[in-house]
């Protein structure tokens, strides 16, 4: 690197040398992005080989020719191994034809179970069901409903109030907990909370509340107080009923990875914006229907997984509506995926490759294309996630924050293509979506392509305080919008010189800090670069 190139790198304000979770600037600052991924990104996703079922052989003998049906086979084969206490249900280089035996072709319901192929370019799973309303090919999820917003043990109210980045909260009485518990912090959207938020006669009580999935660290009995293993992304007051409580088990260690999924297209027609609400119509058939399903899941993991067009699809899709949704789980790794080209992109929540309504999840190396939105975020119980070195191409709308206060997220080192970030209040939904985001970090975006609706690669006008740093590229524009009562107006430095910024990444930088010291990093972002 020449002087003249290195005297022109530069740090945010937010983001010094000497940066450390709390530091702010005239009530401004970023949150520690470094937990999300599959085990806070201290592991990395492992490589299991024993022992393996391959659903080609006894008792089994899935099709692998795409000529017969392997759905039975290859749930077996899951069954099987969860019976043993896990392992891999291999799926050799071939075709496999599968379709719904109820909500779902495939379950994964147990710990330990990987899923594999021998590539997205050998392995295919061909979904042959036309009719996929609220359906799923792949889903995993525990066998008992583990949802977050269902207790398991005694509700504990909080004792004061707790506001983000705490990791410590303070509770009536601590008996009931220990470490390593499970537990979901939680308060409601309260008529004070949603007048708080300027919402009222918008938003409503039946919203989800603000919630975090954390791990007990460590009890203090004698003061009533719970160390959480991830610091909290947004206030909790005694006023909004702010409380803790245990859950039920989520599933563990399961994954899906190395093959590729593709869904013969529906032949009806009806496929107008609303068209999912009318029976007999293409759009009724394959509304809510996803590729694959995480629910209730924790350090679990989808790589190498792509979508693919059937031969039999005379139209260019792959999938009929959505892709990937992971939903009210965390520590969730995706990567290396490539999801794309659905078949309906109407109104409802179709035509989405990429749903995040979990927490401190991380999407890396992958790509969303040919979609209604590519990436989207949904519900105040949608925080800490991480997108990472990610492209989203040739959305038919945009790439967004989408409904009910997704707080805190990080777009990081993305690329757009055709599309752009949107972080803005949106007045639509049935319950009015309203603030879509707060405290979220949108940083070094790179444009390539602007897309139809505006000549900007980050549109931003969030609840509070939201945070532009970094833009590049040919189409590099970043648009801040007012009104709403979202004042003030979001942060923005460095529109079009992300290639100078430093660190080129703020998860890996992090992540670096949590795990080696801040005396580990490098400076120059030299060991930091978009990939």
């Amino acid at each position: 690197m020449s002087p003249d190139a290195y005297a022109q790198e530069w740090r945010s304000e937010l983001y010094p040398y000497d940066w450390k979770p709390g530091y702010t600037v005239n009530g401004k600052f970023l949150h520690d992005f470094s937990y999300a991924g599959y085990h806070y990104g201290e592991k990395d996703i492992p490589d299991i080989s024993d022992p393996l079922v391959d659903v080609t052989r006894s008792p089994y003998y899935a099709d692998n020719s795409g000529e017969e049906y392997s759905t039975e086979a290859i749930q077996n084969a899951i069954d099987d191994v969860a019976a043993m206490g896990g392992g891999v249900v291999y799926l050799p280089e071939g075709t496999y034809k599968v379709k719904p035996n109820g909500a779902n072709a495939l379950t994964i319901h147990s710990d330990n179970i990987v899923l594999r192929g021998d590539g997205p370019d050998k392995t295919f799973i061909l979904n042959t069901e036309t009719n996929m309303r609220s359906k799923s090919i792949i889903r995993m999820e525990p066998t008992e409903y583990a949802g977050w917003y269902t207790p398991e043990g005694d509700i504990v109210f909080l004792s004061s109030d707790a506001v983000e980045m705490d990791s410590v909260i303070y509770v009536e009485d601590a008996s009931s907990f220990a470490d390593g518990d499970r537990v979901v912090v939680t308060s409601d959207f309260t008529d004070d909370f949603i007048a708080e938020h300027k919402m009222t006669g918008k938003w409503t009580s039946e919203i989800y509340g603000v919630a975090f999935t954390r791990t007990i660290k460590e009890v203090n009995y004698d003061e009533h107080s719970i160390l959480l293993d991830i610091p909290l992304r947004y206030y909790l007051k005694k006023r909004d009923n702010a409380r803790v409580y245990t859950i039920r088990p989520q599933i563990q260690e399961s994954g899906i990875e190395s093959l590729a999924i593709g869904n013969l297209q529906n032949n009806l027609s009806g496929w107008g914006g609303r068209d999912f609400e009318v029976e007999g119509t293409g759009a009724y058939e394959v509304h809510d229907s996803y590729a694959i399903r995480i629910r209730f899941a924790e350090n679990c993991w989808i790589r190498d997984v792509k979508t693919y067009r059937p031969k039999k699809n005379t139209i260019d899709v792959h999938l009929l509506s959505n892709g990937i949704q992971l939903y009210q789980s965390r520590l969730v790794t995706v990567e290396s995926t490539y999801f794309e080209r659905s078949q309906y992109n109407g109104e409802g929540g179709n035509g989405y490759m990429y749903v995040l309504e979990s927490n401190d999840c991380l999407i890396i190396n992958s790509t969303a294309a040919n979609s209604r939105r590519n990436f989207s975020f949904k519900r105040a119980f949608s925080n800490g996630n991480v997108i990472h070195n990610n492209l989203s191409k040739d959305g038919i709308l945009l790439t967004d924050f989408h409904m009910h206060l997704s707080m805190s997220n990080l777009f990081d080192n993305h690329t757009v293509d055709n599309d752009f970030i949107a972080a803005v209040y949106r007045p639509w939904g049935t319950i009015e979506h309203g603030h879509a985001t707060t405290q979220s970090v949108i940083w070094n975006t790179r444009g390539e392509r602007y897309h139809k609706y505006g000549d900007f690669c980050v549109q931003s006008q969030q609840w509070g305080y939201g945070y532009v740093i970094g833009t590049q590229g040919p189409a590099c524009s970043v648009e801040l919008l007012s009104g709403n009562n979202t004042e003030p107006i979001d942060h923005l430095e460095g529109e079009g010189m992300g290639e100078t910024l430093r660190p080129v990444s703020l998860y890996q930088d992090q992540l670096i800090r949590r795990l080696k010291g801040i005396d580990y990093v490098d400076q120059t972002g030299a060991e930091m670069h978009r990939q």
